[in-house]
């Protein structure tokens, strides 16, 4: 499967160990949310994890599933565009930060459903 704005590539883990199961299909819906309704950039900055990687950074098992990922949102009113997108694309999980500058999306099946601020 190809994709205009983003790679498989980019949600590869980052520890070096090469490992990307990252879920096409939510790499599908973040390309199409970028494609219709966001017309920023979108920075990955953490996709697929192995479980090292998600150990070690503190991560509790989203990332290792292939089904969640971490971006670069433009703050204020891109921030609130994006959570519409998302909401628009079936993402059903969204976790906004106060002290991390990404924003945490995920379609974790039996996981709550919603906007979390942490």
């Amino acid at each position: 499967m190809s994709f205009i704005h983003f790679t498989i590539g980019e949600f590869a883990c980052k520890c070096g160990c090469g490992a990307n199961r990252i879920d096409e299909e939510l790499v599908r819906r973040l390309d199409w949310i970028r494609a219709a309704y966001y017309p920023w950039t979108l920075n990955v900055s953490s996709g697929y994890r192995c479980a090292a990687r998600d150990r070690a950074v503190g991560g509790n098992g989203n990332h290792p599933t292939g089904l969640a990922a971490d971006l670069i949102v433009s703050k204020g009113a891109r921030l609130r565009d994006f959570i519409l997108a998302c909401h628009a694309a079936g993402i059903p999980r969204i976790v906004l930060y106060h002290n991390l500058p990404h924003v945490h999306v995920d379609m974790v099946p039996n996981r709550p459903e919603g906007i979390y601020i942490r």
